[in-house]
């Protein structure tokens, strides 16, 4: 065979040696080894059944027994093909003898021997059977009407030697050869791709987690899986027979009706079974899918396991730290509040812990099971808030995900929906929210269905923005109203100050480092400090100091470093490290020091430039580094306060 071909193993059979020879170099030529059996109307099919066995996948064969063959092996015959062309090959050689022959040929074949007869000018006598039988009989009556001469094959050649007379083998062309070889490689391919095919198909089937059987309607069972035998507790396909009957209802028998998702009770167990007709190359037939239903069961816990697990409370109440009064109220409050489902409102400055709150009333709740589902409101702007709280369908607006997508809104269904800086949201964006938590429904952005939706509302606000929020008008009073049900206050870091020591050690310890680290001047200058960041600036500031520094030895140049850079207030390094006498009293941490006298000598515009330039960076220290913050405390726009940092307008 040639190398790129296929390995394929090819018998031909023929009925005589001079059409071997031919073929054999006909087929060489061609490139192919294949094996060449010479065989005769008694032995064909012997033959054909050794070949067969021994291995080899397609049976070419040329003769009149072809049909013999054919009828045992229909999956593996290829004719080459006995042509009008041979005929008349052979007829034209028979007339240099006789004009008038007998040619003989086999009743399934097409002959037009009247245009043969114009053609080569000759009288054909022809003989048609069915069984090399009537081949011989009607043989020997012509010979005995002085016809001896024939044109026919190998049988034919046989026979009429018997009786004494001759025959001109019909030999195949060379074309006939090659597309006999051709449509045997054909057949191969095409069974290959299809047993490929098949095997992919078993395999699917194979691991599947459903119980599959295909089945003839009459019960016998063409394949069933292990999935199968093992739900209903069976050896083999043997035993399915006999409950196949439970599978099929009367209606997809006699009608053709699938049976879908319908629930059946068998072997002491629940299935959950669809059945559809299917033609099977046997007659009619089905194919039934079961699943236990048990095993559905747990797999639907399992899809709302990992569903909640994405939008999970991550943190209890016996994770928010502190011993204070302030924050032994906030404790309060959460187990008071946990099991109502009015909303609430988390008041706090700016990294004190308000989500930390949200998570642990979520946790301490009836709905702690649920999604807890949080969102910054501040972080987003108006157009695409309202796509993630709301969702949208469909070709809602140019960039829209193909069949929509949920808003967080739905996604807490069931659990607690948090809204950080709920002060930043627009008031028509209010407004729609309002709808949401007086109606319980709502309309995805270019949706025409209401959704319902069922979720506690958690919100979070810095109460000065919104008290001026609320005095400018830009917050509603409806909404107001309507999100401060109940109120947790949490207190400011500069309120609790007795809370530091259990604050700092987490942290500290998240670095593998101990509080043995901070010396006592260190420790008074936290104390002294009024941490307008809050929890998130001290956590920031010692978890940078953690890793400036080796092992637990105090060391107070990285603590400057770390604490000084951090939140910008730049003193001079001595006396932010020794205590304050017992006998001074303390100054109010709200209280901010006014900023030295610049130098009488300079020009009194230099002096005003000083001053500012020490208000802001005062300010700004105060508000955490928060420029807009500290512009809106000064009363000044962005912009020039940029200007003031950079010393780029006169004073």
């Amino acid at each position: 065979m040639p190398a790129d071909s296929p390995i394929f193993r090819f018998a031909i059979l023929v009925h005589s040696d001079f059409v071997a020879d031919e073929v054999r170099r006909e087929t060489r030529a061609l490139g192919w080894d294949i094996d060449i059996f010479v065989t005769t109307y008694d032995t064909a099919r012997r033959d054909a059944e050794r070949c067969v066995r021994n291995g080899y996948d397609v049976l070419i064969c040329h003769g009149g027994f072809r049909y013999d063959v054919q009828r045992d092996h229909p999956q593996k015959t290829i004719f080459i093909e006995r042509t009008d062309f041979d005929l008349l090959r052979a007829l034209l050689r028979a007339r240099t003898y006789t004009s008038e022959v007998i040619v003989t040929a086999h009743r399934d074949e097409a002959r037009d021997f009247a245009f043969m007869e114009m053609l080569t000018r000759m009288r054909i006598h022809p003989i048609r059977y069915a069984h090399h039988h009537e081949l011989e009989q009607q043989l020997e009556r012509c010979y005995a009407q002085g016809l001896h001469m024939a044109v026919g094959g190998g049988g034919t050649a046989r026979y009429m030697r018997r009786l004494g007379g001759q025959t001109i083998l019909d030999v195949p062309q060379a074309s006939s050869i090659q597309q006999a070889i051709t449509r045997a490689v054909n057949l191969m391919e095409a069974r290959q791709r299809e047993r490929t095919y098949t095997e992919n198909v078993l395999q699917l089937m194979r691991f599947s987690r459903e119980g599959v059987i295909c089945a003839r309607l009459d019960g016998v069972i063409i394949y069933a899986n292990d999935e199968a035998l093992r739900l209903l507790g069976l050896e083999g396909q043997d035993d399915l027979r006999p409950l196949l009957p439970d599978f099929l209802t009367d209606d997809l028998v006699s009608r053709g009706k699938a049976r879908v998702d319908d629930v059946l009770t068998l072997r002491r167990r629940r299935l959950l079974v669809s059945a559809f007709p299917f033609h099977l190359a046997e007659g009619p037939g089905a194919v039934i899918f079961f699943r236990d239903v048990q095993s559905i069961r747990s797999l639907s816990r399992k899809i709302d396991t990992l569903a909640r697990r994405s939008f999970a409370s991550r943190h209890k109440t016996s994770a928010i730290i502190g011993h204070s009064p302030g924050m032994e109220e906030v404790r309060r409050r959460i187990a008071r509040y946990a099991d109502m489902q009015a909303p609430v409102c988390i008041h706090g400055e700016t990294g004190s812990g308000k989500e930390l709150v949200a998570h642990a009333l979520h946790a301490a709740g009836p709905r702690a099971d649920r999604p807890f589902v949080a969102l910054n409101c501040a972080a987003l702007p108006e157009s695409l808030l309202e796509s993630e709280l709301f969702g949208y369908e469909e070709g809602a607006f140019t960039g829209a995900r193909r069949q929509g997508k949920s808003g967080l809104l739905e996604l807490a269904y069931g659990g607690t929906l948090f809204l950080d800086e709920i002060c930043s949201v627009s008031p028509a964006m209010q407004v729609r929210l309002l709808r949401v938590l007086e109606s319980g429904e709502l309309l995805r952005v270019g949706g025409d269905r209401l959704i319902t939706v069922d979720m506690r509302l958690v919100s979070a606000a810095n109460p000065r923005r919104m008290a001026a929020r609320l005095r400018d008008g830009s917050f509603r009073p409806d909404f107001y109203y309507r999100i401060m049900g109940l109120c947790i206050d949490l207190p400011p870091l500069r309120e609790r100050k007795e809370d530091l020591p259990l604050l700092l050690a987490p942290v500290l310890a998240a670095r593998g480092r101990s509080p043995a680290c901070l010396s006592p001047t260190m420790r008074e200058a936290l104390q002294q400090h009024d941490w307008p960041g809050n929890v998130r600036e001290l956590r920031s500031v010692m978890d940078i100091y953690a890793q400036l520094i080796d092992g637990d030895s105090p060391d107070e140049a990285a603590f400057r470093e770390a604490f000084h850079e951090h939140v910008r207030r730049l003193p001079p390094p001595g006396p932010v490290f020794e205590p304050a006498p017992e006998s001074a009293p303390r100054a109010a941490s709200a209280q901010t020091a006014l900023p030295a006298p610049p130098d009488d000598a300079l020009p009194l515009r230099e002096q005003l430039r000083h001053c500012r330039a020490a208000i802001v960076r005062d300010t700004l220290r105060r508000c955490g580094g928060n420029r807009r913050e500290a512009a809106r405390r000064l009363g000044v726009s962005y912009a020039s306060l940029r200007r003031f940092l950079l010393g780029q307008d006169d004073a």
